[in-house]
């Protein structure tokens, strides 16, 4: 995969092309979040400087952000912990977003925004693993975690609604994460 920085467009390809070739689509991400709070208004600034041809899907409440999940298929879906009731409904919807592949197709990629993982609480493991940015995060930092989701959720199956869960071994934003399946027990 191209470093973050130069990847600007997904690509698909069209019926009316040849396999060989390829033609540039619309990005589109839901960005999942407190809409009466101003925590992530820079984040649709960044992330239009970060992605051309950028759709970014609002969802202000976790039954909304489910709902568009469910009808829809996302590049990427960004999900800020402030979403109400804070910050459980943002864990509940990302939890959701990684077991909820449709169709055998690979899960949404997932980036947290917050501006601390000490708010996942202690069960919330398979979270840990995840990209994450602050709210104020630069372009490049978006492209970034954007890129290491999408590199995640095509390594790694959606996990079975069983205890299987992914453990990180290095933490922290930016840094590479390698992984590896574990099952408790």
């Amino acid at each position: 995969m191209a470093p973050p920085r130069q990847f600007r467009r997904p690509m698909t390809t069209s019926s009316t092309t040849s396999r060989s070739q390829r033609t540039a689509r619309q990005w589109r991400m839901l960005l999942a979040h407190d809409a009466t709070a101003s925590t992530c208004d820079g984040l649709v600034s960044a992330l239009g400087e970060a992605f051309e041809d950028l759709e970014i899907v609002d969802a202000s409440s976790v039954d909304d952000a489910r709902a568009t999940l469910a009808r829809s298929r996302f590049d990427a879906c960004l999900i800020c912990l402030d979403l109400p009731p804070a910050p459980s409904g943002g864990v509940r919807l990302a939890q959701t977003a990684l077991r909820d592949a449709r169709n055998n197709e690979p899960r949404t990629p997932v980036v947290l925004v917050t501006r601390s993982l000490r708010w996942l609480p202690a069960n919330a493991t398979e979270l840990r693993t995840l990209p994450w940015v602050t709210p104020d995060a630069e372009p490049g930092e978006l492209a970034k975690a954007v890129a290491d989701a999408y590199a995640m959720s095509q390594a790694v199956p959606a996990p079975p609604a069983s205890d299987v869960v992914l453990k990180s071994t290095v933490p922290g934003p930016g840094t590479p994460r390698r992984q590896r399946r574990s099952v408790p027990g």
